[in-house]
């Protein structure tokens, strides 16, 4: 499927602009700036879901984990055991 591209005019400043050509080669500037702005928007959408997401554990919903070292021993045993099907634990049943 063929990547579908637009055009975008944005106004830097010139310290910036600067920088960006003295450090970025002419024709690798786009694919340059679309990488960091594609890095900025996933760590904006991550910080979001987190934001979204906080107080969602609750320890009296799992007192088997409320130290590291129980954590540790879940996650060992997750390991053991492969592939989990967690669709029912996440309200997914596809």
């Amino acid at each position: 499927m063929p990547v579908i591209r637009e055009r975008l005019n944005l106004y830097l400043t010139k310290p910036v602009m600067d920088d960006l050509r003295r450090i970025v080669p002419a024709r690798e500037r786009t694919r340059f700036v679309e990488e960091v702005l594609a890095r900025e928007l996933r760590r904006r959408k991550l910080k979001a879901a987190l934001k979204a997401s906080a107080g969602a554990w609750k320890v009296d919903d799992h007192p088997d984990m409320l130290t590291g070292e129980d954590i540790d021993r879940w996650i060992e045993e997750q390991r053991k055991l492969g592939t989990r099907d967690w669709s029912e634990e996440w309200g997914r049943n596809e």
